[in-house]
């Protein structure tokens, strides 16, 4: 292993390596509603999952990104060897070529032999991460993080494969209740929010296991499923075409956006823009399509979907506006903005934040970590509840649920998710300090199985003002909400 780049190199994530034990069946965790027949409903609503299994193993979709991660599946196969030649011509020039190829000569077919995709976390047009496991490998499976270019050749720029034990649920959470595991996940923080719950028939939102489901909590990247519903409107509406190309421009670039490495000029279509800010949550796909929708289209969407308190969210920033407000100017000016009135923040969003610019690439002279959780994208657990059901009943003109559908499947971001749900959503977002942690961590699921059950939604928004949210606590605990919502048995 010697010589390898630190993109290659194989490491082991020991917060993954949770034993798996089998949980108790959970038959029933909430009463028979006496409506049952809403049911019927959804069983007249195919579901196409994102990802087709076949014969045990995921079927990559026909893209760049699917067509490199194939050939390297396919390079896995006992009796096969992997040249010089061939990682030359799909490898980016950040890796060694030689390095490359003993790593996967010498130690994935020897670790996964006849290797299988097993679990696909998420697919995007850069990114992807899956599970695989072999025919006489380890007790363990690997975790695959692999990338390409969007454009050229679509090299590969990321491959890294770690240990993965079968779960990430901590034993100690592995024989929860569903009330167990909600109340557990009130004790990491007094400021988290959570629902669990399904979506009726009539598009409304009901309570399986909550707990302050109806308080504002700082949402990080889930802000952007309303930039995602204003899109799929104006594709359901005829305004946009949801394979109409959006040239990357350096005016909507912003921190943190994957593909600021493409070349300004790069056409991507509508879907892919999309699917990059639900997927890999990329902030400059996001800022490109807000400006593609317009800051007017998001607020009716915040007010569509029924949220309970727009002016939490209104004006709607794009991320470099936001970035903008804890980053570049002092305390008492930021401040300023966050306590003032939406009249107010209008004028300081046209005078102060749009002639920034975009944030990439600049210096941030402040960082208020004060902020984070009270002075960004707010709303509360329920009020995410309402934005998955309002995409859930996306109008199908021209594409526009495809255009969701799509997006929206592209990450479940936890293994052992795909595999229970012939639709699974999801949109989680994250608020960091490099001295404190994690302030904001969020999640949120919609999960749903054709002819079954209405469409389950979990929402898990985690909030510390002071920082340092677990990220492995809360993957583990709400790992095991889902598990419990998949046991169930259906309704009679």
């Amino acid at each position: 292993m010697t010589g390898l780049t630190s993109r290659c190199a194989r490491f082991v994530t020991a917060s993954l390596l949770a034993s798996a034990t089998p949980s108790a069946l959970a038959t029933s965790i909430f009463p028979v509603p006496s409506d049952i027949v809403y049911l019927a409903g959804f069983e007249g609503d195919p579901i196409d999952p994102a990802f087709p299994i076949v014969g045990g193993e995921y079927v990559l979709p026909a893209i760049p990104i699917g067509d490199q991660l194939q050939w390297l599946i396919d390079e896995l196969a006992v009796g096969e060897t992997t040249s010089l030649a061939e990682v030359e011509a799909r490898f980016s020039s950040a890796f060694d070529p030689g390095s490359i190829r003993d790593f996967i000569n010498n130690v994935l077919r020897t670790e996964f032999p006849n290797a299988r995709i097993t679990d696909l976390i998420s697919v995007t047009p850069l990114r992807a991460t899956a599970v695989i496991d072999g025919d006489s490998g380890p007790a363990t499976s690997g975790f695959l993080q692999f990338g390409v270019q969007y454009t050229g050749s679509n090299l590969i720029t990321l491959l890294q494969v770690s240990n993965f034990g079968g779960s990430v649920q901590f034993p100690v959470d592995q024989s929860l209740t569903l009330p167990e595991a909600a109340d557990k996940f009130m004790t990491f923080h007094p400021e988290n929010g959570l629902f669990i719950g399904y979506i009726d028939l009539a598009g409304r939102c009901q309570p399986i296991e909550v707990r302050d489901p109806d308080t504002a909590r700082g949402l990080g990247s889930i802000f952007k499923t309303w930039v995602l519903g204003a899109v799929a409107e104006d594709i359901a509406d005829g305004v946009v075409g949801r394979l109409d190309p959006v040239s990357l421009v350096a005016e909507e670039r912003a921190a943190g956006g994957q593909i600021n490495a493409e070349p300004l000029g790069t056409l991507f279509d509508v879907q892919d823009m999309g699917t990059l800010m639900m997927g890999i949550s990329d902030n400059t796909a996001t800022d490109h399509l807000h400006e593609l929708a317009g800051r007017v289209r998001v607020g009716e969407i915040v007010q569509q979907y029924g949220i309970a308190d727009p002016d939490e969210l209104l004006p709607f920033l794009n991320i470099s506006e936001q970035f903008h407000v804890f980053t570049r100017f002092d305390l008492p000016t930021a401040q300023s903005y966050v306590g003032g009135t939406e009249a107010f923040q209008q004028t300081f969003l046209t005078t102060m934040l749009e002639p920034e610019g975009p944030s990439f690439p600049v210096s941030f002279p402040f960082f208020h970590a004060a902020l984070l959780t009270t002075g960004t994208w707010r709303a509360t657990a329920t009020d995410i509840c309402r934005t998955m059901a309002g995409l859930r009943t996306t109008a199908e003109n021209f594409g526009a649920f495809e255009f969701v559908d799509l997006a929206m499947s592209s990450q479940v971001a936890q293994p052992n998710i795909r595999n229970a749900w012939d639709r699974a959503w999801y949109k989680g977002g994250s608020l960091v300090s490099s001295a404190t942690g994690n302030h904001v961590l969020t999640h949120a699921w919609l999960l749903e199985n054709e002819g079954d059950f209405p469409p389950f939604v979990v929402v898990a928004l985690a909030n510390n003002s002071s920082g340092g949210i677990d990220p492995f606590e809360i993957q583990s605990v709400t790992s095991r909400m889902i598990e419990l919502l998949a046991e169930l048995q259906p309704w009679d």
